[in-house]
């Protein structure tokens, strides 16, 4: 049962961090722009799908079916996606706080509507971040020092 955890935990790990490498391979767009438009939602889909499917093509062949649902958000485990966007939805209010931190005010709505996400994506988890971890990313630098 200890093990079962311990794999999970790491599991869940990597499909965060494939998350991210995918994000980055092709230059994430921000949240209003991406859901302006129905249609270029629609189009970054397709794109986030290549590179997810590259990503697993980089794999040797025998490993590819065991990682499959860790990188493939059309294989994914409906609890290890959530997770995901928990962890990108954090990530995203967490920058809100660092930058408005450094009084730059383009970010407070960005902040208000993470408010709302963070919200409906509620679990003991994300509040305990959030109540011990995120504070500090409005402190100032002499703040942490």
């Amino acid at each position: 049962m200890v093990l079962t955890h311990y794999l999970v935990c790491i599991l869940h790990s990597f499909t965060s961090l494939a998350h991210q490498m995918i994000k980055r391979t092709n230059q994430d767009l921000p949240t209003p722009v991406k859901y302006f438009n129905p249609e270029i939602a629609k189009e970054y889909k397709k794109i986030e799908a290549g590179a997810e499917q590259r990503l697993l093509e980089m794999l040797p062949e025998e490993f590819q079916p065991d990682f499959e649902p860790f990188l493939l958000t059309t294989s994914a485990h409906p609890e290890d996606a959530a997770i995901v966007k928990q962890a990108d939805s954090l990530c995203a209010y967490l920058k809100c706080l660092e930058e408005l931190s450094a009084g730059n005010h383009e970010y407070a709505l960005a902040k208000k509507r993470l408010d709302i996400t963070l919200k409906e994506r509620h679990t003991p988890e994300m509040a305990y971040f959030l109540e011990i971890f995120a504070p500090s990313f409005e402190l100032t630098l002499d703040e942490i020092s």
